[in-house]
């Protein structure tokens, strides 16, 4: 295959690729100590396999165009040039390069920033090896990680919440075993882990969460999440203000 057809494979194109080997992750942050942790959290997985690693912007690009990676975790902030103009770079030189952007924290200004980069992602650095490793799964597939669709609507959701005492009112309709659920929900948990941790079926978080959704009047994960950041994690999870 010529190599200007390959550079230009469609996003199907790369996925189907991609699952035939291992998906190939270049890790590109400041910080070596988070560069060695995402190599050996990555490398337990067999169909994964981080082929670079870089600790500036222009080290990435360089490396990257030797090692053609499918997914680059790109830090926020890297050293040597701004996210939105970083990822442009890489997309430019790789067209079919999947960036998920790794940051300590967000806002809505930050996610507005990654979509407006082009990447496919982003993740927090605190986040659990499963739901990295999900985000990158997601990523090569094309999807969005979390849904940047849904993180843009954030604006108009604190335009309907605007206060905290607004949200923190709402989760007091909740049960107490739905309070237990959604910081659950807040930190990226899949129904199946949630059930796992409470000992439930899945059928029955499932039936918990569709309630907790009719009574917030809300259709989301992520609108759940805003509602129980907005009231504060501590007093939502431990029941401070609202009750049953």
């Amino acid at each position: 295959m010529p190599r200007n057809a390959k550079r230009t494979l469609s996003a199907n194109s790369v996925s189907k690729q991609s699952y035939g080997d291992a998906l190939r992750i270049f890790v590109a942050d400041s910080h070596e100590i988070i560069r060695a942790g995402v190599r050996t959290l990555l490398e337990r997985y067999d169909d994964l396999t981080v082929v670079g690693e870089a600790h500036d912007a222009d080290s990435t690009l360089r490396k990257c165009r030797t090692t053609k990676p499918h997914v680059v975790l790109l830090e926020f902030g890297l050293p040597g040039d701004s996210p939105p103009n970083m990822c442009k770079r890489l997309l430019h030189a790789l067209p079919s390069v999947r960036v998920i952007i790794s940051m300590w924290g967000k806002n809505d200004t930050t996610v507005h920033e990654i979509i407006e980069t082009g990447a496919q992602g982003y993740v927090l650095k605190s986040v659990s090896r499963i739901e990295l490793v999900r985000a990158i799964r997601i990523a090569v597939k094309g999807g969005r990680y979390p849904s940047l669709r849904r993180s843009n609507g954030a604006v108009d959701r604190r335009r309907r919440y605007p206060d905290t005492n607004g949200s923190h009112h709402r989760l007091r309709i909740l049960s107490p075993q739905e309070r237990r659920i959604i910081p659950l929900i807040a930190d990226g948990n899949t129904n199946k882990e949630i059930a796992a941790k409470l000992v439930l079926s899945e059928k029955t978080v499932k039936n918990y969460i569709a309630n907790m959704f009719a009574k917030l009047e809300i259709e989301r994960r992520t609108q759940a999440v805003v509602l129980y950041m907005k009231a504060g994690r501590h007093q939502a999870q431990m029941g401070e203000g609202p009750s049953a």
